[in-house]
């Protein structure tokens, strides 16, 4: 009952963001000819720690500088091996509190791209685009720990 109910409050939010993301885009397109584009997501997070590709690199030898997180997920509705990842920056904290963690439902926005430069100890370098998400919620929030 508990999990029902915060997966409940997560998709009016998720909703009511979008509604309030979306008026924002249309004011400001019309007072000053720019558009923004907020896309939701949703899904489970496979790795809270770092994005799957920065954590191949990170094996192999590279260094990668961000200033925020990256995370992975599996979107709602896809096969377990299509996990999509997303770059969280530093000032975005989820609004549902606690941290984001392995296992935790994800719902939010992303807009834009962030560029991760990944360099290797022997001069090599990578660059890693990754979504960035600018409003989200999870599961595991303080509120629904046990």
């Amino acid at each position: 009952m508990k999990k029902g109910a915060i997966l409940f409050i997560l998709i009016v939010f998720l909703f009511s963001s979008i509604g309030l993301h979306s008026a924002y885009a249309q004011f400001s397109s019309f007072n000053f000819g720019l558009t923004f584009s907020f896309k939701p997501f949703g899904g489970r997070v496979v790795s809270s720690s770092d994005a799957l590709e920065i954590i191949a690199l990170r094996s192999v030898g590279f260094g990668c500088i961000m200033t925020g997180t990256s995370i992975s997920i599996i979107p709602i509705g896809s096969p377990s091996g299509t996990p999509v990842s997303y770059f969280i920056p530093a000032l975005v904290t989820p609004r549902t509190g606690g941290a984001t963690e392995t296992g935790d439902l994800i719902l939010g926005n992303y807009g834009g791209q962030t560029i991760i430069k990944c360099i290797h100890f022997l001069g090599a370098e990578v660059t890693v685009p990754l979504n960035t998400i600018t409003l989200f919620g999870t599961s595991g929030g303080s509120s629904s720990k046990k």
